[in-house]
C-alpha cells in the first residue's frame, strides 16, 4: 500500500491576475515603505530589549538550563498570551503539556478579551484578569499580580512586550519564553525551544521538551471538549434537516472587519460561487459566521443559493462540536480552522503563501490552495482542491477504521 505524505500539498492557482486586485503603489512609494519599514526594525528591536532589561531589574537573569527547569515542582504557574482565539489555539500544547507534566499545579491565564472564548476549551485553565491596550486593564492587572505569588510565569508569545512585562511584574523566579526573543530575551531566564515561522509546530516543539510523552505525531492545538458541549454537534445539524449521510462541508465566512482582515479575504463573489458549486456536487454546505457582519454575508449566500445552510449563533466549544461532526471544513487563516484543526477534521486553507507558512494545519489530511493574492484564487480552483482532499480522506477511512486524525 502507498504511504501518504507527511506534508500537505499546496495548490497554486495559475490563472491571470483578477481585475478587482487593488492596483500596486508606485515603485518610489514602495521604497520608501520598504525604508521606513527597515528603520522601524533596526529601532524597535534595540528598543524592546532595553525596556526589557529594564523590567527584569533586580530579578534572577539566569539563563538557567531546561534540566533545571523540569526538576521543579511549581504549584502556581502564570501563562501569559493576550492576542486573539487562533493565536491562543495553536499555543495550546505547551498549556497542555504543562497540566501532563504538573497535573496538581494551578494553571491561571492572563489573557486578552478576544482569546477568551477559548478558556471553556481549557478547562484545567484557570483565567485571570484579561490585558488589553485600556489602561483601565494595567491597573487591574498591577492590583492582582502581587497577590499571587507565582512560581513560574510563562509567555506564549515570546516576541512582544506585553508578555515580557507581565512575567517580570508577577515577580515569578522563573519566567519563561518558548524561544530566545532578541526583543525580550532579557526578562526571561528559561527559554524552551527555537524559533520556528510555522506556529504550530512552534508549540509542538517546545511541549515535547516539556512532556516527550505528548500524544501524537503531527503539530495540532491540544483542546477538550466536554460531554455536554460535544452532543450539541449532532444536534445542531438534526435541527437544519442536514442528512447525516451526506458529505457535510463548514466554511468559514472570512472576516472583513479591517484593512487588514480585507486585504486577506477572499473575495465575495468567488466565495458564492463556490458554496453554489460544492452545492451542485451534492454536498451539505454549512456557512460558519463569527460576527453580525459576517452573519450579514453568510446570509445573502443562503439565500442566493438554495440549499446552503446558515449555522445558528454558537460558542466555541459549541462550534468545535459541530466541526467534529463535518468531513471538512475551509477557511482562510482564522480560529476556526485551527479549531476544526484540534478536532480532527479535514481543511482546506484558502490564503497567501506567508500565511500558509506560517499558520497552515500540517498533515496529508490538510490541503492549502495558494496565491500571491487572494483575489487570484477562484471557486473553481477551490472546489478541485476540496474533491481531492475528500477523495483522500475517503482513501484514510478505507484503510483505517477510526476517523483519520488531524
Amino acid at each position: 500500500m502507498r504511504s501518504e505524505p507527511a506534508v500537505a500539498p499546496i495548490e497554486r492557482p495559475q490563472q491571470a491576475p483578477s481585475r478587482m486586485r487593488p492596483p500596486p503603489a508606485p515603485p518610489q512609494a514602495r521604497g520608501v515603505r520598504v525604508r521606513l519599514k527597515a528603520l522601524r526594525a533596526r529601532l524597535k528591536v534595540p528598543l524592546m530589549n532595553l525596556a526589557a532589561t529594564w523590567a527584569a531589574r533586580g530579578l534572577d537573569g539566569g539563563p538557567h538550563r531546561i534540566e533545571e527547569f523540569l526538576a521543579l515542582s511549581p504549584r502556581r504557574i502564570l501563562l501569559i498570551r493576550t492576542d486573539r482565539i487562533g493565536d491562543l489555539l495553536c499555543s495550546t500544547p505547551v498549556i497542555a503539556a504543562l497540566h501532563r507534566r504538573w497535573p496538581d499545579a494551578v494553571l491561571c491565564l492572563v489573557g486578552g478579551p478576544r482569546n477568551r472564548p477559548v478558556s471553556a476549551l481549557l478547562p484545567y485553565v484557570v483565567r485571570g484578569p484579561d490585558f488589553s491596550r485600556h489602561p483601565a486593564t494595567w491597573l487591574r492587572l498591577a492590583t492582582w499580580l502581587p497577590r499571587q505569588r507565582f512560581d513560574l510565569a510563562i509567555s506564549l508569545r515570546s516576541e512582544v512586550l506585553s508578555g515580557a512585562f507581565i512575567a517580570t511584574a508577577s515577580r515569578a523566579p522563573w519566567r519563561v519564553a518558548v524561544h530566545r526573543s532578541p526583543r525580550t530575551a532579557p526578562a526571561f531566564n528559561v527559554f524552551l525551544g527555537e524559533e520556528d515561522i510555522h506556529q504550530t509546530r512552534r508549540y509542538w516543539q517546545a511541549a515535547r521538551r516539556i512532556d516527550p510523552t505528548l500524544p501524537g505525531e503531527l503539530p495540532k492545538p491540544i483542546i477538550e471538549l466536554g460531554s455536554d458541549a460535544a452532543a450539541i454537534g449532532p444536534k445542531v445539524l438534526a435541527s437544519l434537516g442536514v442528512s447525516a449521510h451526506a458529505i457535510k462541508i463548514g466554511v468559514a465566512m472570512p472576516p472583513r472587519q479591517d484593512r487588514r482582515h480585507r486585504r486577506r479575504a477572499w473575495p465575495h463573489p468567488e466565495l458564492r460561487d463556490a458554496v453554489a458549486r460544492l452545492v451542485g456536487h451534492g454536498f451539505e454546505v454549512l456557512l460558519a459566521p463569527g460576527n453580525h457582519r459576517e452573519h450579514a454575508e453568510a446570509l445573502r449566500i443562503v439565500r442566493a443559493v438554495p440549499g446552503a445552510w446558515l449555522l445558528p449563533p454558537m460558542t466555541l466549544a459549541e462550534t468545535a462540536s459541530v466541526q467534529g461532526q463535518l468531513d471538512a471544513w475551509i477557511g482562510t487563516s482564522s480560529g476556526l480552522l485551527h479549531l476544526a484543526t484540534a478536532m480532527g477534521t479535514p481543511t482546506l486553507m484558502v490564503g497567501t503563501a506567508a500565511l500558509l507558512r506560517a499558520w497552515g494545519p500540517l498533515g496529508p489530511l490538510h490541503h492549502q490552495v495558494c496565491a500571491d493574492h487572494p483575489t487570484d484564487i477562484t471557486a473553481i480552483h477551490v472546489v478541485d482542491a476540496l474533491i481531492r482532499l475528500i477523495a483522500k480522506v475517503a482513501f484514510h477511512v478505507a484503510h483505517c477504521p477510526q476517523r483519520p486524525a488531524a
